[in-house]
């Protein structure tokens, strides 16, 4: 995985997406609760079910920074989820590459004309 992260800016993401874009943003040093919300594109209400499902399944631990400020970083347990998301990434953009742009001549492929 690179060094600079970039969210994924689609319309409408899956549950895994949004989790998977959270702990992204929380990888490393940690960060605080209002940067990865900014960095994972998520609203305030979301924050905070996501944030209590990933703590409790230990994929995301509370913290404090050196001002006592509340810190979130990433699990071992979340960058084995992170690692397995992108392995099912590239698996699924290999199948998407190697199949057959046009849709017709798949159509047609089953006719027994």
């Amino acid at each position: 995985m690179s060094s600079y992260y970039e969210p994924r800016t689609e319309r409408h993401r899956s549950k895994v997406d949004i989790v998977y874009d959270i702990l992204a943003s929380a990888m490393g040093g940690g960060a605080k609760k209002t940067h990865i919300l900014y960095k994972a594109n998520i609203s305030s209400t979301q924050v905070e079910s996501y944030f209590s499902a990933l703590l409790a399944h230990n994929l995301l631990e509370k913290a404090q920074d050196f001002e006592g400020n509340n810190v979130y970083r990433t699990t071992g347990k979340g960058m084995q989820f992170i690692e397995c998301c992108e392995q099912m990434r590239s698996l699924i953009g290999l199948v998407m590459n190697n199949r057959r742009i046009d849709p017709i001549s798949d159509f047609y492929a089953f006719d027994r004309r």
